[in-house]
């Protein structure tokens, strides 16, 4: 991370201790000590504040803006979760939440305002998280996916070469190549029968299957 990302990081931290702290022995000076904190964390947060403001055309309404980046700001840090993500990028979220959601309001944006809560930081290490992202059958899918378009361009391999070994041998009747290349190619993945063969076909096939082994084999 960045210098003022680090920087950012620490000084949530610090308020979290302070407000913790403020909480389990609630007194004006511990009071104080969190909106020290926190006034830390407004400065800290404020060359993120400006950018955002800019990117989303409010500088026109800059004070608006910051309104609302403060409340994103104190929502974040109240929300935040170190085990789940970096502060800086579930600040990120709520800042544009609440951006977008201004200017939904001043300019009437014809695209749906978010709803400003339902920003969520989520960790790829949590268990229960895995078990919402990840699709038990999705690797066994994509596999035989893979394993099918392998075994295809393999197949269309051995079939070209096979064609080209017929053509340099038997330089008349291209259609009826390219017909009998199709033939093998069909026969060379096909898992069940791919229907009735003709005695001519099988002959086909069965010739090309057996050039094409010795070819691999060799």
């Amino acid at each position: 991370m960045s210098v003022k990302s680090d920087a950012l990081e620490q000084a949530v931290k610090d308020w979290i201790a302070a407000r913790t702290a403020s909480d389990a022995e609630p007194s004006p000076r511990r009071r104080a000590e969190a909106d020290r904190a926190f006034a830390r964390l407004v400065a800290c947060a404020a060359p993120r504040v400006r950018y955002f403001i800019r990117r989303y055309g409010l500088s026109a309404v800059h004070e608006d803006g910051e309104q609302a980046c403060a409340i994103a700001l104190h929502r974040a840090a109240q929300s935040y979760d170190p085990r789940r993500a970096a502060f800086t990028t579930h600040l990120n979220w709520q800042i544009r939440a609440e951006l977008q959601a201004l200017r939904h309001r001043l300019h009437g944006d014809q695209r749906r305002a978010p709803h400003r809560l339902a920003a969520e930081t989520l960790s790829l290490e949590d268990p229960a998280i895995l078990d919402r992202l990840v699709d038990a059958d999705a690797e066994r899918a994509a596999e035989e996916r893979a394993s099918d378009y392998l075994a295809g361009r393999v197949a269309d391999r051995l079939a070209d070469d096979w064609a080209r070994r017929r053509d340099t041998e038997w330089r008349r009747g291209k259609a009826k190549l390219a017909a009998q290349r199709s033939l093998v190619r069909r026969h060379l993945t096909a898992v069940e029968p791919a229907g009735p063969l003709s005695e001519s076909h099988r002959h086909i096939v069965r010739r090309a299957f057996a050039d094409i082994a010795l070819r691999v084999e060799g």
